[in-house]
């Protein structure tokens, strides 16, 4: 069989989880995040960054063990390798996620384009998931360059943002908020802004020297984001009230327009490549989750099937763009980002026990990276992390439960048929 070309090195690498992470968040589910937990907005994104990390430590062990594509259904298949079910409707799961995600933030991307011209949110939605594909068709190295490109105009725009939030006198007033029930509830739902990192271990098979080149990717970008994250949220709620900030669509130019129209229109224009970077990346890791289950044949085998001269699973890419395209009558983009959410909450919380079940089923395994912190053989801070994520699990609307539940049930029994 054809493999996936190793071009990805750390700088790149740590470029792709950046740019996920940063146009999922900050550009779409900031203004909700905001009308929940309001001022303290900004402790919701440290809760959600602390757990963020406890999965990111938990991954970048497994990634170094384990260093192919699939992500949590390798884990899980190594942890359990007699009930195959279990790993086999985690990576169904993570490509639900995956799909909600592509479709939330090409809805918050056509959210954006509303700003230059008026036309069908849908339709814009349905382009871009289009294009995007099949620029990740064409091949990985092109996909990178444009994230290279994409990442560093987002970031600029956060830049300016937070320069400009400074020049508030009220910017830092809410660094004296008092946590509630609601900054918990808010953390439930700007979590989100820290997907992707997740998704970076699905490039293993692209990647030079895996084994340590996405630990320090993982935990780079986790770093980088989280510093961003704290200091635009300050600076959003100094420049915009809490109520404006919750109901806009978008909520960074909305924020900077009563400064100058002609900023708020750039960092309209900013979010643009945020937001279509991160659709770019989320087409791109779904994909490959199928390519791994394909080639392990817990999927068709169709799925692994590369391009004859770009070497790209160009036949998963494509289902991945048709299922993006089927959610999007669901509309709403907090709906979306919540049932990405949720199942990604759900594969984090396997992996923390995936890493668990290792260390004591097989600790003679070969660890390049370990989580630090054992007692009695049990690694501590994998065991906080899948309390945490179970604490933020629960913090959902009830729609969400029922569209996850749904799913999840029609995972485990497809699954369960299929293995009789």
């Amino acid at each position: 069989m054809t493999e996936l070309k190793r071009v990805l090195g750390l700088p790149m690498l740590t470029f792709y989880g950046t740019g996920m992470i940063l146009g999922a968040g900050i550009y779409t589910v900031i203004g909700k995040a905001a009308g929940v937990a309001g001022e303290s907005i900004w402790l919701s994104l440290i809760f959600a960054a602390f757990s963020a990390a406890l999965s990111a430590l938990s991954y970048a062990e497994l990634a170094s063990m384990f260093p192919s594509v699939g992500g949590v259904y390798v884990y899980l298949g190594e942890a359990f390798p007699k009930t195959k079910w279990i790993s086999n409707s985690s990576g169904l799961m993570m490509s639900l996620a995956g799909v909600a995600t592509s479709a939330a933030v090409a809805l918050a991307f056509a959210g954006y384009v509303q700003h230059f011209i008026e036309f069908s949110p849908a339709l814009i939605a349905c382009a871009v998931l289009i294009i995007f594909t099949g620029t990740n068709i064409l091949g990985i190295q092109e996909t990178s360059w444009m994230n290279v490109v994409f990442t560093l105009i987002e970031v600029f725009g956060l830049l300016v943002f937070i320069y400009l939030g400074t020049q508030s006198p009220k910017f830092g007033e809410a660094l004296y908020t008092m946590p509630t029930f609601a900054t918990l509830s808010g953390s439930a739902l700007i979590i989100f802004a820290y997907f992707g990192f997740e998704n970076m271990v699905n490039f293993a098979e692209e990647t030079k020297n895996p084994e340590k080149t996405l630990p320090r990717a993982i935990l780079l970008s986790i770093c980088i984001t989280t510093i961003l994250y704290v200091l635009v949220a300050l600076a959003a709620i100094s420049l915009l009230p809490i109520d404006q900030l919750a109901h806009s669509k978008a909520p960074l130019s909305d924020a900077v327009h009563p400064i100058s129209s002609k900023l708020a229109g750039a960092l309209g224009g900013i979010a643009l490549f945020a937001t279509a970077n991160t659709v770019l990346i989320a087409l791109a890791t779904t994909s490959r989750i199928l390519y791994g289950m394909a080639k392990k044949k817990a999927v068709p085998a169709v799925f692994c099937k590369l391009h004859p001269t770009r070497q790209t699973p160009w036949v998963a890419d494509v289902l991945i763009c048709v299922l993006s395209i089927a959610i999007l009558p669901l509309g709403k983009v907090e709906i979306l980002a919540s049932i990405s959410s949720f199942a990604t909450m759900v594969a984090f919380f396997a992996v923390h026990v995936a890493l668990i079940v290792l260390r004591v089923q097989r600790p003679e395994l070969e660890r390049p990276f370990s989580v630090p912190f054992s007692f009695k053989g049990i690694p501590v801070l994998p065991v906080m992390g899948g309390l945490v994520t179970l604490l933020l699990t629960l913090q959902f609307e009830k729609t969400v439960y029922v569209v996850g539940a749904v799913f999840l049930v029609i995972i485990v029994v497809s699954q369960l048929v299929r293995k009789r």
